[in-house]
């Protein structure tokens, strides 16, 4: 496909209410600014793709990260990460997935570099589910998914 190659991050922010563990990203963009989401809907442009090499997880001030989790991602219809526990990079309870670096002792930051690249196609609805195991969240905490890795974004070339 002609276009630029590119590295690209998009994420999405969900704002928590007390004591909720089940959340929905990249599904509802209304009334959110650019610091909370990048995308306007959750599908690329027609002449648009990306490959996630890496997730990115973070909380504004809580300490749930350190606990079990699920995390799933939904391509089209198919569920191409399913039930992930990043938990085991957070904090420095031992060795991370990617054995490239420890574990932060941040507890609200999460980034676990996948082994298995994941695809999202131009014009392809995805999704992310996010569920907490342990405890729940504070009232008005923001909780951030980001997907890191690279794509092809349009480039017009000599057609202006």
């Amino acid at each position: 496909m002609p276009g630029q190659q590119t590295t690209r991050y998009i994420y999405d922010s969900v704002t928590a209410v007390a004591g909720q563990t089940n959340f929905n990203l990249f599904q509802t963009f209304a009334g959110k600014t650019d610091l909370q989401s990048n995308l306007t809907t959750n599908k690329l442009d027609s002449s648009e793709s990306m490959v996630i090499k890496s997730l990115f997880i973070s909380s504004n001030f809580s300490q749930f990260l350190t606990g079990h989790m699920n995390l799933n991602i939904i391509v089209g219809n198919q569920v191409v990460l399913k039930d992930f526990n990043p938990a085991f990079n957070a904090s420095n309870r031992g060795v991370s997935f990617d054995r490239l670096h420890s574990g932060t002792n941040l507890p609200w930051l999460i980034e676990v570099r996948l082994l298995t690249d994941i695809v999202i196609p131009p014009q392809v609805n995805f999704k992310a589910t996010l569920e907490l195991a342990e405890g729940g969240t504070l009232a008005g905490e923001n909780i951030t998914l980001g997907l890191k890795g690279y794509g092809t974004i349009f480039s017009a070339g000599s057609t202006f």
